[in-house]
């Protein structure tokens, strides 16, 4: 008992001194529409502080420390985080359903706040139906166009004969390619809703289509579709 009471002081002076040897930073930061500077609220934010030593392909990164944190009504946090001398900061946001995740951030100046510009999706339910249909080798295909500007496809739905479908393929030398389906039909019976998520700040929103029909090919694009940013926006596309 007396060799217990002697070691237990020692481990809480020894615990004392690492804690108190530990250099800290609090970064403070906001996540906001790059669109009006509107802060986002409860985004999820990963922050860490990260070190590199070495040089060439000698070198190698660690990381410090890192947590997660939600940005408050503002759409502001912060976070306070282990450092040392020469530590960077790496902030991953990846966005959410209603935002789009613009990636990763490096900030080297630690007492400066970060400011992530993101934008809002719009979001799109395209409707396809053959209304003028000819035999079971109709075909169309769609995309949205949104310009150079990022476009989530984020669900379809078929009620007559479904979306074209690439199963996984192995490559003879090995390798291969991972299945994938496309927004194509082919047949008399389509009848499908497409959703899309289009970043707020995109400059075109249109569909790009390809028909065809009776042997006979055509392809175009749509006008511009109207929306309300604070709704899932409609729009009917019959061939």
């Amino acid at each position: 008992m007396k060799i217990l009471y002697f070691i237990l002081p020692i481990f809480f002076i020894i615990a004392s001194c690492s804690v108190n040897d530990l250099d800290f930073v609090t970064i403070e930061g906001k996540v906001q529409r790059a669109i009006n500077g509107n802060g986002i609220a409860n985004q999820s934010v990963n922050v860490m502080t990260r070190k590199s030593t070495g040089s060439g392909m000698f070198s190698t990164t660690r990381v410090l420390d890192e947590k997660k944190v939600i940005t408050d009504e503002n759409g502001k946090f912060s976070v306070r985080l282990v450092t040392d001398a020469g530590a960077f900061i790496t902030v991953t946001y990846q966005g959410d359903e209603d935002y789009y995740g613009s990636g990763i951030y490096r900030n080297y100046f630690m007492d400066e706040p970060l400011i992530i510009e993101t934008d809002k999706f719009v979001k799109f339910k395209i409707l396809v139906k053959n209304t003028n249909s000819f035999d079971e080798n109709d075909f169309i295909k769609i995309d949205f166009f949104a310009g150079l500007s990022n476009v989530v496809r984020t669900g379809i739905e078929n009620f007559g004969v479904e979306n074209t479908y690439h199963p996984a393929e192995q490559l003879p030398g090995g390798g291969g390619f991972s299945a994938y389906e496309e927004t194509s039909w082919t047949g008399m019976d389509v009848n499908s809703i497409v959703y899309y998520s289009v970043r707020e700040t995109s400059e075109d929103f249109k569909l790009r289509w390809q028909i065809k029909k009776n042997g006979i090919e055509t392809d175009g694009f749509t006008a511009d579709i109207p929306f309300n940013i604070n709704e899932i926006n409609p729009f009917s596309f019959e061939y």
